[in-house]
């Protein structure tokens, strides 16, 4: 139903002869008029929202093509009014006679949005124009610099880009003139630009997108093919702010084609032949937001609606049967064949082959040696499988007595060695100095990897076995966390373990969130309020530094200190715990606006592999929906966004927003495309075995061809937890419960694990 929209017919004047009409298309707040010019008879557009003026690309012009690398600029010959639509033709014409046809359609959708669909169509085609492409863009404000507007491109560009020191990303230069990104780099094809003293913010969404290209494709050298049926989006600055899309999709003025940031162009173009297929759907939405956070969530909203990203079912009990029989087949301890020193999982197992490549152990991050041996343990309990138990109890305790270094610290890393010894209390291989580029214990990975045994000990404990060592190492770390927190609430990012005084070996502070949940679960695991007020303290200095600058940086700590998914990730679990702790609006508020700002990193769209690309390691028959970029800086994604499936319904139990429980779906489902959970993948490997990164962009769907022990407690630890606080693993039977009684298990998850 269309709301808010109404057709203006205005001042009719004469031109010549014979009248010209000015047409008005309203919509919600904003409008649209066509303008005839009375010396030439031609049209142009402008845009009216707020009370401002906001022409198209060119002003006065909204016809724009580039031409074998020069700027063509033409108006509307006709403009005519069919129903609620603005039908829109012009021409340009190159000097060597050829025609470029426009046919643009102008239709007033939800308030104050329009959608643009243009053709273009070339006619008596010269030899002497080679190629071709079209723009079109509105202008957001003049006479300003792009330091008076915030910006929003998915994945890409989000508030603090040109605050933060990174190398490698697209969007980190106020000097530039462009900013315009190939839209299969984008989760969404959508940007936006919000004006800080005015709120006033303008969205430009690429609908219908078929992103399509060949195999080949992606050099800098300029490619002419009428396969390119990608766009790219972005910002022009000049004396003027303008949101751009440019189609097929020019990268530039810096580009990523390589995987490498280069200041020059990647231009892409079409033929300038008869027949070539050029067209597009557009939308412009008009809003006012009070803040950058609210221009996200509303941006990415409008665009996600538009595309409404299906589901693409699994069988969710053979997915977790799979995992943990991976998990199990690929075990190792000092009494098995492999002959370890000490037990664990692979670090790294090949795909499709399922040969392991590397024996080493992490106990959290991509390494999640203990989260995997607790899911061991868990299921074993849960039926009934002595075997499975003790192997899970074997890795926590190697961890427990041997990770924990004397002032409380974890090392994190450890190097097995292959040797006869059976005796689990005298190892012999070797710890790692460091577990990240910043060198010793990186609070992330000692974080995730505490969290697993504190998880593991509290089940212990439910079914009569004590496990004092377990629940020692936790208190140990819980009291260095304590007396190592920073005065304003923080942490650093790193700590050499090496050292009597744990002297940081990184200062950045964009890690503090990392410590929180597992501050709030020790605190009422052990009922001690030192663990809540230190829980408490850096929840504060996160509530100003990542949730108030909407600055969500350095929990990738692989490729530290970038603007990354895995920090919303990390501030949604660090925020709900500290809500579940105190039940504070304002933790449950830092909370939505970090699912909103992470969930604009997940592919809500097809990026298809290219043609003639037959090959790829991201299986070419499956969907990338639900698979997300890792951080800015690179073009990587991955399934990592399965961590926050029940994260995202939670968020749907208390808020009652719909929204979260498509997104908890689509990660439940969507993210077990790249898994070999039903066979099909790799016949006759281990059901929990994927790729464990891939590209989007050119090259399209190639990527890591190794499973980490990461990729497994992605999609175990949500299954998990959904197990735990609702008794089933499956989504879609949980809906079935009564609302009520699912409302009050979601709020009991912080002592569920204490008194069920």
């Amino acid at each position: 139903m269309r709301v808010g929209i109404a057709i203006t017919i205005a001042i009719m004047f004469a031109v010549g002869n014979s009248f010209a009409d000015e047409i008005e298309l309203s919509s919600g707040d904003a409008s649209l008029r066509a303008v005839p010019d009375s010396v030439d008879r031609k049209f142009s557009i402008h845009f009216r929202y707020a009370g401002l003026t906001l022409p198209t690309y060119t002003a006065e012009k909204p016809l724009s093509l580039i031409l074998d690398g020069k700027q063509l600029d033409g108006s509307y010959a006709d403009v005519r009014l069919e129903e609620q639509t603005l039908v829109c033709t012009g021409v340009i014409e190159s000097e060597s006679g050829t025609r470029f046809v426009f046919s643009d359609r102008f239709s007033p959708i939800q308030p104050s949005s329009f959608r643009l669909t243009r053709v273009v169509e070339v006619e008596d085609a010269s030899d002497s124009d080679v190629a071709f492409g079209t723009i079109f863009g509105i202008q957001t404000a003049s006479e300003s610099t792009i330091d008076d507007s915030e910006f929003f491109v998915p994945a890409i560009w989000y508030r603090t880009n040109f605050k933060t020191k990174m190398a490698g990303e697209l969007a980190t230069h106020s000097g530039d003139q462009y900013y315009l990104f190939r839209e299969d780099r984008l989760p969404l094809p959508v940007v936006a630009t919000r004006e800080n003293q005015t709120g006033r913010t303008v969205s430009l969404i690429h609908c219908n997108a078929d992103p399509t290209t060949f195999a080949g494709e992606g050099g800098l050298q300029q490619a002419v093919d009428p396969r390119m049926q990608f766009g790219s989006l972005g910002v022009r600055q000049r004396d003027e702010t303008s949101l751009v899309f440019m189609f097929p999709g020019s990268e530039g003025q810096r580009n990523h084609v390589l995987r490498h940031s280069r200041k020059t162009w990647a231009n892409r173009s079409h033929p300038v032949t008869s027949g070539v297929q050029h067209r597009y759907d557009l939308v412009v939405s008009f809003l006012s937001t009070p803040t950058y956070a609210k221009t996200v969530q509303s941006s990415w909203r409008l665009a996600f609606d538009q595309y409404q990203p299906p589901i693409h079912p699994v069988n969710v009990q053979s997915v977790f049967d799979g995992l943990i029989e991976t998990l199990d087949h690929y075990w190792v301890g000092p009494k098995t064949a492999e002959g370890y020193d000490a037990p664990g999982f692979p670090f790294s197992v090949y795909v499709p082959s399922g040969t392991v490549r590397l024996y080493n152990y992490q106990m959290g991050f991509i390494g999640r040696q203990i989260p995997n041996a607790y899911f061991l343990l868990q299921h074993g309990f849960d039926s009934n499988d002595a075997t499975l138990r003790d192997k899970g109890v074997q890795v926590i305790d190697f961890w427990a007595r041997h990770s924990i270094s004397a002032t409380g610290l974890p090392r994190t890393w450890y190097d097995p060695a292959r040797t006869n010894a059976t005796s689990r209390d005298q190892p012999v291989g070797t710890w790692r100095p460091s577990d990240n580029p910043r060198g010793g214990t990186a609070l992330r990975v000692a974080t995730t990897g505490m969290e697993g045994m504190l998880s593991a000990w509290q089940l212990m404990k439910r079914h009569g076995v004590d496990k004092p060592e377990w629940i020692g190492a936790c208190r140990k770390f819980g009291d260095w966390l304590v007396n190592h927190q920073n005065d304003d609430g923080s942490y650093f990012l790193a700590y050499d373990h090496q050292s009597p005084e744990n002297k940081p070996s990184s200062t950045s502070r964009f890690g503090a969130v990392n410590p929180i949940r597992f501050l709030v679960m020790l605190s009422v695991a052990t009922m001690d309020d030192r663990y809540k007020h230190a829980a408490l303290k850096a929840g504060a200095y996160c509530r100003t530094s990542i949730h108030s600058e909407y600055s969500y940086i350095g929990s990738v700590i692989d490729n530290p200190n970038v603007i990354d998914r895995e920090t919303g990730q990390e501030a949604i679990s660090a925020f709900l715990a500290l809500y579940d702790l105190v039940g504070d609006d304002d933790w449950m508020d830092a909370a939505v606006q970090a699912a909103h700002y992470t969930e604009t990193w997940m592919y809500a769209y097809d990026v298809p592999p290219e043609t003639g690309h037959e090959k790829t390691d991201f299986p070419a028959s499956r969907s990338i929906v639900g698979q997300t970029v890792i951080a800015t800086g690179h073009s990587a994604a991955d399934l990592g966004f399965a961590f926050s499936a029940f994260d995202y319904y939670r968020l749907y139990l208390f808020t009652a927003d719909d929204h979260f429980l498509q997104v908890a779906r689509l990660l439940v489902h969507n993210t077990k495309q790249s898994l070999n959970w039903d066979g099909r993948l790799y016949p006759g490997k281990s059901k929990g075995l994927q790729l464990e990164a891939f590209t989007v962009t050119v090259p399209r769907r190639m990527g890591v061809m190794e499973c980490l022990s990461w990729n497994y407690a992605a999609h175990l630890d949500p299954l998990v937890r959904f197990k735990e606080t609702f008794d089933s693993i499956d989504i879609d039977e949980i809906e079935k419960l009564p609302l009520e009684q699912r409302r009050e298990m979601n709020r009991r998850v912080l002592n569920v694990k204490q008194d069920r």
